[in-house]
Parts: C-alpha cells; sequence; structure tokens
C-alpha cells in the first residue's frame, strides 16, 4: 500500500516537471494552472504512462530484490542462532568432559595414593617382621654359645670342685641341670624387664 502511494507521488513529480519543462515563457507568466483541458487529459495520460512503467520496469524487481535481501538477511541471523546454539551445546559437553577428566584424575591419584600407602604399610610390617627375626636369631645364637661356654666352665668347675674327672653321662646331666637352671633364672629376668 505505502509502495503504492510512494510509486503515485514520484510519478505525479516526474510528470509535472516534465509538463512544467515543456511550457513556454508565456505559460510561465500565465500561472500554473491557467493551462487547458486538453494539457491537463495529456498531464494526466503521461502520468499514467510514466506509472505503469515504472511499476513494471522499476518498481517490482525492486521491490522482489528488497525482499531476496530481507529474506537473506533472515537466514544469516538464523544460520548465526544456531551456530551459537551449537556451540553453546559444544561448550557445556566439553565442560563436561573436562569435569569428568578431572574428577577421573582425582579419583586415580586418590586410588594410588592408598595404594601406595598400603604397600608402604606391609614394607615396614615386612621390615619390622624381618628385624624381629633377626634380633631373636641373633638372642638364641647367642645364648646358644653363652650356653656354650656355660657348660664348658660347669665342666671344668666340677672336676675341679669333685677333684676327679666327670663321666661324660654324667657331666652332660649336670651340664643340663645348670643350664636348665640358668634358662629358667634368664627367662623370668627378661619377662620382668619387658613388663617395665
Amino acid at each position: 500500500m505505502a509502495l503504492r502511494i510512494l510509486t503515485t507521488v514520484l510519478a505525479v513529480l516526474l510528470v509535472s516537471a516534465s509538463a512544467s519543462a515543456a511550457q513556454t515563457e508565456q505559460a510561465r507568466e500565465q500561472g500554473l494552472f491557467s493551462g487547458s483541458f486538453a494539457d491537463a487529459v495529456w498531464t494526466v495520460a503521461a502520468f499514467v504512462a510514466v506509472l505503469v512503467i515504472l511499476s513494471k520496469v522499476a518498481w517490482k524487481p525492486m521491490v522482489e530484490r528488497l525482499n531476496a535481501r530481507e529474506r537473506h538477511i533472515q537466514q544469516q541471523i538464523d544460520a548465526a542462532n544456531n551456530a551459537r546454539q551449537q556451540a553453546e551445546k559444544l561448550l557445556d559437553e566439553y565442560k563436561q568432559q573436562g569435569t569428568k577428566i578431572i574428577k577421573d584424575a582425582a579419583d586415580q591419584a586418590q586410588q594410588r595414593q592408598e595404594e601406595l600407602l598400603h604397600r608402604a604399610r606391609r614394607e615396614v610390617l615386612a621390615i619390622k617382621q624381618k628385624t624381629q627375626d633377626d634380633i631373636e636369631y641373633a638372642r638364641s645364637a647367642a645364648l646358644e654359645q653363652l650356653w656354650a661356654e656355660a657348660a664348658g666352665m660347669i665342666s671344668a668347675l666340677s672336676r675341679e670342685v669333685l677333684g676327679r674327672t666327670v663321666s661324660a653321662e654324667d657331666n652332660h646331666r649336670l651340664t643340663q641341670d645348670a643350664i636348665g637352671q640358668m634358662k629358667t633364672n634368664t627367662t623370668t629376668d627378661s619377662h620382668r624387664l619387658s613388663k617395665t
């Protein structure tokens, strides 16, 4: 509707411009509306002819081009909106993946730490047990050596006290009795020391 009004106004201006240029100086002196009826009919006919020609040649293609441009711009806006939505969706997915990766890494680190602590505890317990076993072995070896030396001393002492050589059987029996008595005293002393 507005396009038709604009076309009409433009055509009127063109016709009036061409009509005014055709008038002579004499017509100018008479005034703007001093023409004849035939001039008015020719003016209206020229206006209608220009209007028809412009609507077919100029206005219709121009309106089609403007509509095509409007459609093209709308398509670009829609494509930009779609691209923005897809980018936001990808960003959310990447954020979720990043969060998942960080959580998995933290879980793996926690699990690895627990494994290392468990292994370290086992190794400490194994070292402690081995150390206790070594200490017990060294203690037993020292005690055996001590008992062997004690047996030799008891044997020598019994020869001195009795003034004779003691038989192997008697020596063995006396030595075992003495060692047993010493072991009992040593064990009792060890328990007393360990309690304190």
